[in-house]
């Protein structure tokens, strides 16, 4: 098992595998899922909309909260919230479990630890993860929290939505996730294109990549995920937004995955001509981690063409900033007709509170406390990514930066994926069927008709259908 396909497996399929295994008995999301906010710790009090006790001790005990951060942006920031509750809240003690491992590590522990008698009040995870940590009786749904916050309404209808499951809302993001089709000016330039390139329809992005390939041998025109090896990528960065941008969907109403139809062949038509063309390098689908190598090489001029994560600018920006300001144009993705325009929108990394926490509504206090304007703000122009809430745009250090401010109004045009626990497994089918396109052992037809039949195996033929 290669480095990536270990991390999917610890990320996003250890959960199912250790219930078919006993290693994790999930509860019942009847009975713990949906657990109400008084049990464990302090209910909100009666009055309307549920408003919170009132400062100096009506709130007491210790909150546990855990979160990984290696990169070290977070703590300073997580440290000011314990200490505004505590400040609240004499009773109240707030004790920081900081974990300095990456994300997939730190999952994997959290699911053994979620399972035993010493549980976390607050935790910190992708969003992503909601519906199978919802499906597991992990988590508790903060809607009657939320009825008494007026800042939830600083959160677009979208991001409430990008947090919510079976009709119930269950994290409070920060810095959300969004992608840019980002291309190097230079390059383009060279290949005989404007620095304000602007692709006609999703099409120019192929013609775009074709006409720098013609121009110069030592630039890779264009970077498209396929693969394992794409990890999650593969899904966000590619194939489904190529699948939007070809008028495509996920799920139909009824909420089977759809496999085969005129979308699907139309993007296993455009892997095909991206790598037999020569387009995007074979080394994508067969080298560790080609995520790395990518963003190194767009930010250094190495590489034309990739739709990628807002938050990779950053580091280039850190590296030169004036080079890359220069340099690197980042665009919504286009559609098949060229327009309206998109963004793949993500929740990001959330503050979640436990079903088995002993002390909720201490715990709802620190999820208040480290989800201010101020600390999204200075947090996300540090760690740059949108801000969740949209009065944290209104920090200094935030609209001082015009890429952050950019980030943040492209989510007006953001299309979130499905916080669906089987969204993972649908990920591998996806990973499997461009995997084949792209080693051109497959026409775009063929390859469209396996994908259902993958996505069957992954998920149960009666959740997939054919258009």
């Amino acid at each position: 098992m290669d480095e990536v396909t270990r991390q999917i497996m610890s990320r996003r399929r250890f959960l199912q595998v250790a219930i078919a295994s006993g290693v994790v008995v999930a509860c019942n999301p009847t009975s713990i899922g949906s657990t109400s906010p008084s049990q464990g710790g302090t209910a909100p009090s009666s009055g309307a909309g549920g408003s919170t006790p009132p400062s100096g001790g009506a709130i007491s005990g210790t909150v546990n909260v855990t979160y990984p951060d290696e990169a070290g942006f977070k703590p300073k920031y997580v440290e000011q919230a314990a200490a505004a509750v505590k400040s609240q809240y004499s009773g109240v003690d707030v004790k920081i479990d900081l974990q300095k491992i990456g994300d997939d590590d730190f999952y994997t522990k959290l699911l053994l630890r979620l399972d035993s008698g010493d549980v976390p009040d607050v935790i910190h995870v992708g969003g992503s993860l909601i519906g199978e940590l919802s499906d597991a009786g992990y988590i508790e749904p903060l809607d009657d929290y939320l009825a008494g916050w007026e800042d939830w309404k600083q959160y677009p209808k979208a991001v409430q939505d990008g947090v919510s499951y079976n009709g119930k809302t269950w994290a409070i993001p920060y810095g959300l996730d969004m992608r840019w089709l980002y291309y190097r000016k230079d390059d383009l330039q060279k290949a005989g294109l404007p620095a304000d390139w602007q692709p006609a329809n999703v099409q120019g992005i192929l013609d775009a990549a074709a006409a720098v390939k013609s121009k110069d041998a030592g630039v890779l025109p264009y970077a498209l995920y396929a693969g394992p090896a794409g990890s999650s990528g593969t899904a966000d960065h590619a194939f489904v937004p190529l699948l939007w941008a070809y008028g495509g969907e996920l799920q139909d109403a009824s909420g089977k995955w759809i496999g085969d139809s005129p979308a699907t062949k139309k993007v296993m038509a455009y892997y095909a001509k991206a790598y037999g063309d020569g387009l995007s390098p074979k080394e994508i689908i067969t080298a560790t981690k080609p995520w790395t190598a990518m963003r190194e090489k767009l930010g250094n001029g190495g590489l034309a063409l990739l739709f990628e994560g807002g938050w990779v600018y950053g580091g280039w920006a850190a590296a030169d900033k004036a080079a890359t300001e220069q340099n690197v144009g980042y665009l919504l993705h286009p559609t098949e007709s060229g327009g309206p325009s998109f963004t793949v929108g993500g929740p990001g990394t959330c503050w979640y509170i436990t079903a088995k926490s002993k002390n909720k509504q201490a715990a709802w206090e620190f999820v208040k406390a480290v989800n201010t304007a101020e600390i999204v703000g200075k947090l996300n122009a540090e760690d740059p990514h949108p801000v969740a809430r949209t009065d944290a745009a209104d920090v200094t250090e935030f609209k001082s930066n015009k890429y952050l401010v950019d980030s943040t109004k492209a989510l007006e045009s953001a299309r979130f994926t499905i916080p669906s626990p089987d969204y993972p497994k649908v990920i591998q089918a996806i990973q499997t069927a461009t995997a084949r396109i792209a080693a051109g052992e497959l026409s775009a037809d063929d390859a469209a008709k396996r994908y259902t039949d993958d996505l069957k195996q992954a998920v149960g033929a009666d959740k997939v259908t054919s258009l």
